[in-house]
This record gives C-alpha cells, structure tokens and sequence, in this order.
C-alpha cells in the first residue's frame, strides 16, 4: 500500500497542455487488419486499434511494452475531466504493496501528423513538455476533441484509436473519482482515480484503476528475417536481425575510421511490407565485461537512420545514414549449417539489471554464433564473437575473437581483418529462455545470467 500524503520522489514523466471541453465523437476511421491491442481494466475491457501503417515507429514503441508484459499490473495515474485518461507508467508491486516506475527503452521520435489528430477516443503518446522525440512508455486516451495537442510542441503523436463498442469503458473510467496521491509536487498522482473507499487515507491494490492484462489479440504477422547477415565480398563485418512479430532489432558489428571493433542498434525497426525503418544509435561509457557492470556513465547517441529493404528472405539491402553520411549495403543471410535446432537458442539475450549491453544469438542445427556488443576498459564500444559454439544437451563453449582492421560503414571496403583470440565462451542453458553465459577474456575470468531479451 502506500499513503496518499506520504511524499514521493517521482518525476513527472509528461506534461499535457491545456484540456478543451468539447465532447465530439471520434472521427478517424479504423484501418482493416491493424493490429488490435485489449487492455483488461476492473470497469471492463478495452480495445484499441493501431495504426500499423501510418505511425509504424510509434506503434512498435508501444508494442515493445505490450510484448514484454510491461503494461501488466500498470494503472491508470492520471484522470483529467473532459480532457484525458494517462497511464503506461507505473505498475503495482505485489510483492512490495507499493508503486513501481516502469522501465523504458530508448525514447520514439515524434511521428505527428494532421492526418491523425487528437480526437475522443484516441490513444496518443505522452511525453516531456517541449520535447517532441522524448515519448517512451507512457500514453494517454483522449476523452474529447483536444485540438491544443495537435500544436503544442510539434505535436503529440496519435497511433490508434479505442473501438466504439469499448470507448464506455474509457467514459466509466473518467468518471470515477479523483484523489491527490501527489506530496511531492511533481503533479504526476495529482489526480488520481480510485475505486471504492479509501481507507485510513491509505491506497491499496483494490483503489487503483489497474491492468491486470494487456495483449495483442490480432493483427498480420510479419515475415521472419530474423538471423545472422552479411556481405559475402566484405566479410568480417556482420548484423544480427533479431525479429519477435513486427518488430526489428537490428545490431551491425563493423568498424570505426581508426579500423577498431564498434557497434551500432536499430532496437525499434517496425515491419511493413518488405522492410523497415528505425533510428540508429551508438552506446559508449558501459563497463568492461573483466568488471562489474556500471551503467551509470552509459551515453546513447542517435547517430543516424537505418533501412532494410528484403526482396526476399534470402536477400535484402541495407541503407544507412550515419553521422550524416549516407551508404547502401547489400546483404544476405550468413549460412554455417543447414540443419534443424533441436532446441533454438536464437534471440538477442542480455541482463535486464545490465541495460545497455547484449548478445546475439544465432542458431543453425547445433552449432551457435554468438556476438557479444560490450565495452572496453575506456567504455568504448567493442565486439567479440563466438563463432563455433557447438551445443551438445544445454550447453555449448566456443573460443571468443577480437577482430580489428576493418571499414568503417560508410567507407569503401578494405577489410585486412586480423582476427585475435582472447579467451573462451560458454552458455549453460537453464532453460528455454534463461541461462548463464561463462568466458574467459584477455585471461579474467566472470559469468553473466542472461534471458532472453523481450521487445
């Protein structure tokens, strides 16, 4: 539980502009064959259509945390009359009785357009005032027309809208009655909506406006890209394609101009037809995998664009902007076995308490190919490959490479490739979707738990 005036050290996550009263019916038009999300509230269930194709980066954001059951347990923190319902930001701990952050990912650039306004019944995202490109996990349904959020600030993005059947749920929601939650100031459970009484001043689980599920429940699935790909005529540069549904995780392992080891991630490239398009960014001041890891020095930087266009899933381009300089790459799945998985060990895999580094995993028959993106004892991004990681029951052990003297991407290939060994690698998979990944670099030796990375 916690108390209503018992002061918090929550900062508000988004600021929305002026609320309008004007109660108008929701105007734009469903898409056939959108993705449709449902959201199970204690007033009854609410379900939500996105628009797949119009606000595709947004979309994805959002669904990144409806995949990961980030949303699950979350509540509904703010309730503005006649204006908006807000949540998608704080969960209930059961374990704790207390009130939780969720965690968020990269934030989405603004996808803003006239064409979707924010009309009643609208799901848009929220954000930071005067920050157009800084919306992460938090989100709002209009209650009514609010033509001040098509302006303010480039905008606040609209990606989907609640079905007719369902948009009493959101009505029954506004209407419950408000409680101040907020000691700090911060505004953020200023006007929170309860159920029933509040006892002792005290909240419990019982008074919140809780999700106690949010899923996907239809939409198109996507072709599967996912695996490891490369340019057979440039090799010793590679990108792992991790792919759940619609959504791309993309991490190239290349070269910066000096012909060190760097890495680059499109964590967000939503799946249309052929391809995707995401924001690319690179990660420095992370630890040393030889230490105990330390994010807090961790600065990612949005360096560019990247664009995946498949004629096939055997072939595919590349093309990329990259600190302003543009380039295009031919690509195509890297072979090693042509055998079935007994088990598919396939995924991106990381340390959720260690955000900020992974590995990829790619599985072909029994043999893995593993790159590592982590840091050098400067924090400088670094990769290491575990190319032949034969897995025999639940475990596998490779030796890890270095390898240096390679192109920067938007440079002409000329790659000498000095391949250096410096240790070993080894996963012992606990399960399906965890396991502990032990190795041996430059002569330290450490382990790492990781699982499965859900986006």
């Amino acid at each position: 539980m916690f108390s209503i005036t018992t002061k918090h050290t929550l900062a508000l996550f988004a600021t929305i502009a002026a609320k309008i009263a004007l109660a108008l019916f929701l105007i734009v038009p469903a898409i056939a064959g959108a993705t449709t999300v449902r959201m199970q509230f204690p007033q009854g269930t609410v379900d939500i259509t996105l628009y797949d194709t119009t606000a595709p980066r947004t979309v994805a954001n959002f669904l990144s945390y409806v995949n990961s059951s980030a949303y699950r347990n979350a509540f509904i923190h703010r309730s503005v009359p006649n204006f908006v319902i807000q949540g998608g930001g704080f969960t209930w701990n059961d374990a704790s009785g207390s009130i939780a952050k969720i965690a968020t990912t990269a934030a989405v650039a603004n996808e803003f357009s006239t064409t979707r306004l924010n009309k009643r019944g609208t799901i848009a995202m929220a954000r930071l005032g005067g920050s157009p490109d800084s919306a992460t996990s938090q989100w709002f349904i209009n209650l009514v027309d609010n033509p001040s959020l098509d302006t303010a600030d480039g905008g606040f993005t609209v990606f989907g809208e609640v079905t007719a059947a369902t948009l009493p749920i959101v009505d029954a929601i506004a209407a419950l009655p408000l409680v101040n939650a907020d000691a700090d100031d911060s505004g953020t459970f200023a006007t929170l909506p309860v159920v029933g009484t509040v006892a002792n001043n005290t909240l419990a689980k019982a008074n919140l406006v809780l999700s106690s599920n949010v899923s996907i429940v239809s939409g198109t699935t996507a072709t599967n890209y996912q695996g490891m790909w490369w340019n057979a005529a440039e090799s010793g540069w590679g990108m792992n394609i991790t792919q759940h549904n619609t959504i791309i995780f993309a991490a190239m392992y290349t070269y910066d101009d000096a012909g060190l080891p760097t890495w680059y991630v499109i964590p967000n490239c939503p799946v249309t037809t052929n391809g995707c398009t995401g924001d690319m960014y690179k990660v420095t001041g992370g630890t040393s995998p030889a230490v105990a890891w330390n994010g807090s020095a961790k600065i990612t930087t949005k360096v560019g664009t990247g664009t995946l266009t498949f004629a096939s899933t055997t072939a595919g381009t590349f093309a990329f902007t990259i600190n302003g300089v543009s380039g295009t790459k031919a690509i195509t799945p890297q072979v090693f076995s042509s055998d079935t998985p007994a088990i598919d060990y396939s995924d991106m895999w990381w340390n959720p308490n260690e955000s900020g580094w992974g590995i990829s995993v790619t599985q072909q028959g029994s043999i893995i190919f593993a790159a590592w993106y982590a840091y050098d004892a400067t924090g400088k991004a670094i990769w290491y490959v575990a190319p032949n990681c034969t897995v025999t029951g639940t475990t596998c052990t490779s030796r890890l490479y270095k390898v240096t003297g390679g192109e920067s991407l938007n440079a002409l290939w000329n790659g000498t490739n000095p391949a250096e060994d410096v240790g070993s690698l080894a996963f012992s998979f606990t399960t399906t979707s965890a396991a502990t990944m032990t190795y041996t670099l430059n002569g330290v030796s450490s382990n790492r738990l990781i699982v499965r990375q859900a986006f």
